[in-house]
């Protein structure tokens, strides 16, 4: 019989070998893509198992946190407030607060006013209004902070004591501050909304940007104070201010409330100050500033009012001079070396000093060749920082009965900006035998 066999295989050309090999490339691709797919899927549910896990962990880290803080602020409040509580429960009506007491209670009030958070320190103020410690007590504060508090006020501040104080951007509601003290704080941006300020002083103090919202602004001292751009057109009232030397500069205002006008007048003082177009109120620009510098006052006293000798052993007497002028009838007499100043306060000028606009003219007479006038400028550190010495007379001359006097001096000197005071000296530096030296006229007037 005829065995059977397999056929021989088929013979395969060049195109079926092209597509067997297209195929394994393919299946090769698909195998590569479902890996990459899967890495990428495991890499972007891992990414986004950890993203969820970081935020669970900080969400429950902030949550910790927050209770710690919470915990934190109402632990250092709780602890002030018994603290405080417990010194005062102790007193008596004979046995009031003393300096060391308040001393102590100053010191941790400033160290938890740092710690506390805006609504607690509002919670501190209350409390030591409360309990008399910021008003009858009068406890020091300054350069306490009391920053961006909001005060909704449950009855009247009056006799509030808080000068120096730090209180920026803080806002007031239906505060009635009577008699209260802010001298020399800062309240920059500070707004008054429904508020009183009657009586109250706010002397030297720096109320730039503040604002008076249907407020009352009524007899307050706002001398020295700093009020630019401050704005004052909401106010119900403003009336019987002192703005002596205050800086008013680009304050909004309206000429009413300038005037002092509402259903009658009553005007502000304004001696000294800048108005809001810069121009500054200059009353009296004659006025002399040394005080006793003819010698008319306690003329035949062994010494002379105001004057005061470097030394013991130097001396200053005065004498009845006839002459023909407005004078007065007495001068001053040196007989040996000797030298006298006086201080002159110019905290007034500040604000037309520090524009660099103040012109000074001194004058002054004296008769003896060895004689000299000097002035020296100190800022408010008291550091001298500029000095002029007259010892050299003009050509104009006075004459008297007793002797011909030389006049010293000049006139519109710039003030050197940051000044607060001048110290003027005069004197002689020697004096021959039998002369006497008179002095007389002295003037210092700032324009």
């Amino acid at each position: 019989m005829r065995r059977w066999s397999l056929s021989s295989p088929l013979p395969t050309t060049s195109l079926d070998e092209d597509k067997i090999q297209s195929q394994r490339i393919c299946l090769r691709q698909c195998k590569l893509l479902v890996t990459v797919c899967v890495a990428i899927i495991a890499v972007v549910f891992g990414t986004i198992y950890i993203v969820q896990q970081e935020r669970f962990f900080n969400a429950e880290h902030r949550y910790r946190k927050d209770n710690l803080y919470v915990h934190d602020q109402d632990f250092l409040y709780n602890t002030y407030i018994q603290d405080i509580s417990d010194i005062l429960t102790k007193l008596s009506t004979t046995n009031p607060l003393d300096e060391k007491s308040l001393r102590y209670i100053r010191t941790k009030t400033m160290l938890v006013l740092k710690r506390l958070k805006t609504e607690r320190k509002k919670d501190i103020l209350l409390f030591l209004y409360e309990t008399n410690l910021i008003k009858d007590y009068r406890l020091n504060l300054r350069e306490a902070d009391f920053n961006q508090i909001e005060l909704t006020c449950p009855s009247q501040f009056r006799d509030l004591y808080l000068p120096g104080i730090i209180c920026s951007n803080a806002i007031f509601i239906n505060c009635h501050f009577i008699s209260a003290h802010f001298d020399q704080a800062n309240l920059v941006n500070a707004r008054f909304i429904n508020s009183t300020l009657q009586n109250a002083s706010f002397i030297e103090t720096n109320l730039d940007r503040g604002h008076f919202i249907r407020s009352i602004i009524l007899y307050n001292d706002f001398s020295g104070a700093s009020l630019v751009q401050a704005n004052f057109l909401q106010a119900q009232l403003v009336q019987g201010n002192n703005f002596t030397y205050a800086d008013l500069y680009h304050a909004n205002i309206t000429n009413d409330q300038l005037e002092g006008k509402n259903f009658i007048v009553i005007e502000h003082d304004f001696r000294y100050a800048r108005f809001p177009n810069g121009s500054f109120v200059l009353p009296n620009l004659s006025e002399n500033l040394i005080i006793n510098g003819n010698a008319e006052i306690d003329c035949f006293g062994s010494k002379p009012a105001m004057w005061t000798p470097i030394h013991q052993n130097m001396n200053l007497s005065t004498d009845v001079i006839e002459n023909a002028t407005s004078w007065g009838n007495c001068s001053f007499i040196m007989t040996n070396p000797s030298r006298v100043y006086q201080i002159i306060d110019l905290h007034i000028y500040k604000l037309l000093i520090d524009k660099n606009s103040a012109l000074m003219s001194f004058n002054a007479f004296a008769n003896c060749e060895q004689s000299y006038f000097e002035l020296t400028f100190h800022r408010m550190d008291t550091i001298v920082h500029q000095a002029k010495i007259y010892s050299k007379a003009t050509n104009n001359s006075i004459l008297t009965k007793n002797t011909t006097m030389h006049q010293y001096g000049e006139v519109n000197y710039r003030v050197p900006i940051y000044t607060r005071r001048i110290t003027i000296y005069f004197g002689v530096k020697t004096v021959d035998n039998q002369q006497l030296c008179y002095f007389d006229n002295i003037t210092l007037t700032i324009s």
